[in-house]
């Protein structure tokens, strides 16, 4: 009889054992998954000067995991000010703003793999903003707030090959087959320019004026791309500060590089606002804000909407998911605490509101 106990007990000791094994294999499947469909990365900023910017994972069931670069590399900060990531294929880049560095990891674990700091440039690394994948091995990364610059990444050996010299301040870039629309939006200066980058010769040929300080770029889903112009501030009444020149929203037809839509946001000699731009519903949904309030402006319209969709939380950056058609609002309530993102469906309804680092001013979803 004791035999017979002894038997079943370590029967049931090796059932345990391997289901807690299958379990924990499970569980090891889940690490290095940043990169999973339908998930998002957000950025967080973090407090400038304070070296606490930093990135957070938002899987497909809502469930999120902050500072996922220091989890990965034994407790190591990110930087200071993060401004941008960006996946192409298996690498992220990260612009690290005032660490003055472009940061390249494993997109799926988020390891380090290479930190690019450029001293060849005529900017170096000093004003990293915003890549963009050209190909797998290849992108461009903006940089540079007065004389600006576009950087040629090659993502084999990570290192930069070659500087395009572009308008002031470049910022957020797409592309249109084998054409690069960079924002110039002045940096510590002013520019009205939007760049053309034939990314084979990696040579700009032409400059198109838009309106004062483009700063947001995207592409619609007919191959046109909608520039965000926040227009010129005047700060000489502060804290009182109104626009010196209008905030548009332009449309820049790609078949001929003209500018060929042009809504004013708001007006010249108006109280100056925030401005965020966005683009859902498979490229066919603008989503802009204004001070405290968003607006959905299909691409095809001639008019803007005069009712807000969603309106009484000011919000520091806009994004949509090309999965659910969700609207993701960020919000920094300061510099020093946690930020949000709230999660609003289509029609305008709070699904929820997701707690994530300091700062948040972008998502990118992870197709």
């Amino acid at each position: 009889m004791k035999n017979t106990f002894k038997k079943i007990m370590f029967l049931l000791f090796v059932c345990a054992s391997i289901i807690s094994c299958k379990k924990e294999d499970n569980q090891n499947n889940t690490i290095g998954t940043y990169a999973e469909s339908g998930s998002a990365i957000v950025v967080n900023e973090g407090n400038y000067g304070s070296n606490n910017g930093s990135v957070s994972f938002v899987d497909r069931n809502g469930l999120v995991t902050n500072y996922i670069y220091e989890n990965a590399n034994s407790g190591i900060n990110l930087g200071d000010v993060i401004q941008s990531y960006t996946r192409v294929g298996n690498k992220g880049i990260i612009c690290v703003n005032n660490s003055f560095k472009i940061e390249i990891v494993d997109a799926r674990t988020f390891k380090h793999l290479a930190t690019i700091v450029d001293t060849t440039a005529t900017q170096n690394t000093s004003y990293v903003r915003y890549a963009l994948g050209i190909d797998d091995n290849k992108a461009y990364v903006t940089n540079g707030n007065f004389a600006g610059e576009v950087e040629v990444i090659n993502l084999s050996t990570n290192t930069i090959t070659k500087s395009i010299n572009v308008g002031k301040g470049p910022e957020q870039l797409v592309m249109v087959d084998n054409n690069v629309y960079v924002c110039n939006s002045g940096g510590f200066d002013v520019d009205s320019t939007v760049s053309i980058i034939n990314t084979t010769t990696d040579v700009v040929t032409s400059t198109i004026n838009v309106g004062d300080i483009p700063q947001k770029i995207v592409r619609d889903a007919q191959n046109n791309v909608w520039v965000l112009c926040a227009g010129q501030s005047d700060y000489s009444n502060y804290p009182i500060i109104n626009k010196l020149s209008p905030s548009k929203l332009v449309r820049i037809n790609t078949t001929t590089n003209t500018v060929d839509r042009s809504f004013t946001l708001i007006n010249a000699g108006a109280p100056s606002y925030v401005v965020q731009l966005a683009i859902g519903n498979n490229g066919r949904t603008l989503y802009y804000s204004v001070s405290d309030r968003i607006y959905a402006l299909d691409i095809t319209s001639g008019s803007l909407p005069i009712t807000a969709l969603i309106s009484g939380r000011n919000f520091y950056g806009l994004a949509a998911s090309p999965f659910s058609n969700q609207i993701w609002a960020l919000q920094a309530p300061n510099f020093t605490s946690s930020g949000y993102v709230f999660r609003y469906a289509s029609s305008g309804s709070l699904i929820d509101s997701l707690k994530v680092g300091i700062g948040p001013n972008g998502a990118v979803f992870n197709q």
